[in-house]
């Protein structure tokens, strides 16, 4: 009886051997494939197609960087037509665009936009507390800069920079002004209108850098007021304009602060909501220069009703 189930013992042993052999040949198979048979094969093509992702990378690099160096060109070259800062891009809205608004050819998109547009300056007197205003309510303006004033003293240059480092876009307003100059015989001359606007640019530039080239004018008296006289120069002009890429932005909402008779601040309010009524997108036409204060006095109450009225406010560029 004890032999037997010694015998038994000794089987059950040799089988169990037998298995755990089995096991680790299983075992050792498995291992061998995984480095030298099909997940090795895995695994080369991986590696094969990083090199070949590398190669392809590599082959289509001239051909991406051409597509991105295309890219930033053009963002460069859009950035020496810009009259913002950088920080100031995210606040624009295309002059393209703006001169369709006001030419009634863009479409209604529901959106309610507001482009505060000052004219005549900078003066050391209004332009800082409108500067102020408008940092305080975190709103950005289009301001017409006048080359004389901006040349004026040092003080205009520092608010001109200012203007510019604070996100606010420029717009040009030719360099004198002078609409006997530059309407002679109620006439657009053509060659000293542009003579202007390259002065005022390079005005401009020599105080924000020499990148800056604005391609938003606004014409003095308004391109709407040679439109009115049937201006015979009209079509030699937008060729101008056409050629420089430039667009002559007028108003389609103002506050009156340069008509008639002097007004107070309240006065200045209801000429813009009047004015605004139930326009979708407007440029509003207001002043900067001196003699302006009430115009500065009005402005809290301007933005506190437009924003009122649901509209944002962009800059034109």
């Amino acid at each position: 009886m004890t032999t037997r189930n010694n015998s038994i013992k000794i089987f059950k042993n040799g089988a169990l051997m037998l298995l755990g052999l089995i096991a680790v040949f299983c075992l050792s198979y498995e291992v061998y494939n995984y480095f030298h048979g099909d997940k090795a094969k895995t695994n080369k093509v991986i590696s094969s197609d990083k090199r070949t992702g590398s190669e392809v990378r590599g082959k289509k690099a001239p051909k991406n960087n051409i597509k991105s160096n295309i890219k930033q060109d053009s963002d460069m070259d859009k950035d020496r037509r810009h009259n913002v800062s950088k920080d100031g891009m995210k606040y624009t809205y295309d002059a393209q665009k703006v001169k369709d608004i006001l030419d009634n050819k863009a479409l209604n998109d529901g959106k309610k936009i507001a482009f505060l547009t000052f004219d005549d300056g900078p003066s050391t007197t209004v332009t800082p507390i409108i500067l102020n205003t408008l940092k305080n309510y975190d709103v950005k303006a289009t301001f017409c800069l006048m080359g004389e004033n901006v040349e004026k003293d040092e003080k205009s240059k520092e608010l001109v920079k200012e203007i510019f480092e604070e996100g606010h876009a420029i717009a040009n307003h030719t360099y004198t002004h002078n609409i006997r100059k530059l309407y002679p015989g109620n006439r657009i001359d053509v060659n000293t209108v542009m003579a202007e606007v390259d002065q005022d640019n390079a005005a401009i530039r020599n105080i924000v850098g020499q990148d800056f080239n604005t391609r938003v004018l606004r014409l003095p008296g308004g391109y709407m007021s040679r439109v009115y006289y049937h201006d015979p120069n009209l079509d030699e002009f937008n060729a101008k304009l056409k050629e420089k890429d430039m667009y002559s932005i007028d108003w389609n909402a103002y506050d009156f602060d340069a008509e008639g008779r002097r007004k107070n601040a309240e006065q200045l309010l209801e000429h813009v909501e009047r004015s605004v009524g139930t326009q979708q997108k407007v440029v509003i036409l207001m002043h900067d220069t001196y003699g302006k204060e009430e115009t500065a006095k009005a402005l809290p109450q301007i933005i506190e009703y437009l924003k009122g009225q649901g509209y944002e406010f962009k800059t034109i560029a």
